[in-house]
């Protein structure tokens, strides 16, 4: 029998307690000094206010545990950093990365910071919120209060995050090149000629084409398949000239039909040459003068 997710025991499953530890906080400057380093111990805020100007870099380091599971990690559905501003309330929100193992890691980049941060030096409150769908205790940790001194106001809009990039041209290979045209005409000649010398040897020691008459379907059979020749030949040119690998195994099955049949044309004239090979010595035994 398959085993049936029971819904009554999924609605009762058992809440998820996230704890955190080992909370460590590094403010490095546009020198690469690090000029504050804080470790916290949940629930623990900073003794003083973080001092950030336009050119420093917050990490922000902990670990996430599950306090009833602590062999297996369940994944927040929320794990993010609000920055309220102390006067207007106005929030900044900076996501956490969280991984399988519970480490979790976030980072402000002071140059390129949410606008709202970087309008007017003021006073916020850091607030680190981490929650899941299956629990109605989400932990919101107040890990202190930053001052965010602005020295000079931005006069143009910060880069867009999310917009349109510029276009990307792409550089596909460049097609490979022909080989020269004398080496094309050259292999073109080299291919041509067994061709011109066997027209040639026919013509040097008169072929003899009396088989045709005597062959059954011989004429028809021996041009069918000279043709084939020249047909497959032309058709590996037009292969390397423009027809694809699909249409040229096409063609070529269409051509095997008349090549079958040129091959059944030699094979009557080989055995007519035969008939005609063990006439002879007889003709000679018959006519001794003859043969003489």
């Amino acid at each position: 029998m398959p085993n049936f997710v029971d819904p009554i025991r999924i609605g009762k499953a058992e809440e998820i307690h996230y704890a955190i530890k080992n909370v460590k906080l590094a403010v490095t400057g546009s020198d690469g000094v690090r000029r504050v380093s804080e470790s916290l111990e949940y629930p623990a805020p900073l003794e003083s206010p973080l001092q950030l100007v336009e050119d420093d870099n917050l990490k922000i380091i902990l670990t996430i545990r599950d306090l009833k599971n602590e062999k297996v990690f369940h994944q927040p559905h929320q794990a993010f950093l609000t920055l309220t501003n102390e006067k207007t309330n106005a929030q900044a929100v900076l996501i956490l990365q969280v991984r399988d193992n519970g480490k979790a890691r976030l980072e402000l980049d002071m140059k390129s910071a949410p606008r709202e941060l970087i309008m007017a030096s003021a006073d916020y409150t850091l607030d680190l919120i981490i929650g899941t769908f299956s629990s109605n205790h989400p932990i919101k940790y107040t890990i202190g209060t930053a001052h965010i001194k602005v020295l000079k106001k931005p006069s143009l809009p910060p880069p867009i995050k999310y917009g349109p990039l510029p276009e990307i041209h792409h550089i596909f290979k460049e097609s490979e090149r022909l080989a020269p045209i004398w080496l094309t005409y050259s292999f073109v000649i080299i291919v041509l000629t067994p061709w011109i010398f066997l027209i040639g040897t026919w013509s040097y020691i008169r072929v003899n084409l009396s088989f045709l008459k005597t062959a059954k379907n011989g004429i028809i059979s021996s041009i069918s398949f000279l043709i084939s020749l020249v047909a497959i030949e032309t058709l590996f040119y037009n292969y390397w000239t423009h027809l694809n690998i699909f249409q040229t195994l096409t063609w070529l099955a269409g051509l095997t039909v008349f090549r079958i049949g040129g091959l059944k044309g030699y094979g009557d004239q080989n055995a007519n040459t035969e008939v005609i090979e063990e006439a002879v010595p007889t003709m000679q035994l018959n006519n001794p003068e003859k043969g003489l």
